[in-house]
């Protein structure tokens, strides 16, 4: 069974990544907000939404958790992607490639193993801390 787990960037206390479960209030429009909630330490912090990611349930080759909005280099049946995004749609893990000009070129599907751990991927980075690195390449 895959963990369920969502990684955002707090908008407390300075820019930090905060992991747990993700809360929506919405009032009215103008108290809605999202927040996350730590089981482990009872903390619920506020969150920039448009940065909120959920674990893929798939670790890179050096055991890190692949979030959405991760970049990764990888190999697949013999080809290598350069900066690769994680997306999720429809319940399936794709690595969206774009070219030098910013447009997508190439979706990989994602088939993560028996022991969650994809050996051909390695996180590099993520779009919201790294945005240099969003124009990737397919060989």
């Amino acid at each position: 069974m895959r963990e369920i787990l969502f990684r955002a960037l707090s908008m407390c206390r300075g820019e930090h990544w905060v992991y747990g479960q993700p809360r929506h209030y919405a009032r009215n429009p103008h108290t809605e907000k999202w927040t996350i909630y730590d089981p482990a330490t009872g903390i619920e912090t506020d969150i920039a939404e448009e940065t909120l990611g959920q674990y893929i349930g798939v670790k890179d080759k050096d055991g890190k958790q692949i979030f959405e909005g991760d970049i990764v280099d990888c190999w697949s049946q013999g080809r290598h992607c350069t900066n690769g995004i994680v997306t999720w749609m429809e319940n399936r893990i794709f690595i969206t490639i774009k070219g030098k000009d910013g447009h997508v070129v190439d979706n990989w599907h994602i088939m993560p193993n028996n022991s969650g751990i994809d050996e051909g991927l390695s996180v590099i980075g993520n779009i919201y801390d790294n945005p240099e690195l969003t124009k990737g390449e397919s060989k």
